[in-house]
């Protein structure tokens, strides 16, 4: 009686076990991609929700009268915004404007709401991301 025995490996399972290993590898790195650029997306968030409420902060301590476009200008500056938003640095920069609701409405409202908008730009794994935030400011 002669048994035919198994002496090792055939060429379609070690193909077999480098398919599988190849395939569970490149989900598992992908995964960590997403991890990480989630990771980075909550920083930039971070920093800009912190340096923005810095301006409104103080946006709402100034009378109405004196907020102006380059008010708020100087108030990113000071808040340190262009410090960590800058294109030499990561490709980001910080769009802010200013506009009374009585010139969108043609003049037939009182002048008494300004509203402020502060937008951070950046780029991340290829894609440019737009952070806008918003605040209005109202005559006391």
């Amino acid at each position: 009686m002669k048994i035919n025995s198994e002496k090792g490996v055939t060429g379609i399972d070690v193909a077999t076990g480098l398919i599988i290993f190849i395939i569970s590898s490149v989900a598992i790195v992908n995964l960590y991609y997403q991890i990480y650029v989630n990771a980075v997306t909550i920083k930039i968030h971070e920093v800009a929700v912190g340096c923005i409420t810095d301006v409104f902060e103080k946006i709402d301590l100034e009378n109405y009268d004196s907020i102006t476009e380059e008010k708020v200008g100087q108030m990113i500056s000071e808040a340190g915004m262009n410090d960590y938003f800058n294109e030499t640095k990561n490709k980001s920069h910080v769009e802010y404007s200013l506009s009374k609701y009585s010139d969108e409405t043609g003049g037939f409202a009182e002048d008494i709401i300004k509203k402020i908008n502060i937008t951070v730009v950046y780029t991340i794994s290829g894609k440019q991301v737009t952070f806008p935030i918003n605040k209005i400011k109202i005559r006391e």
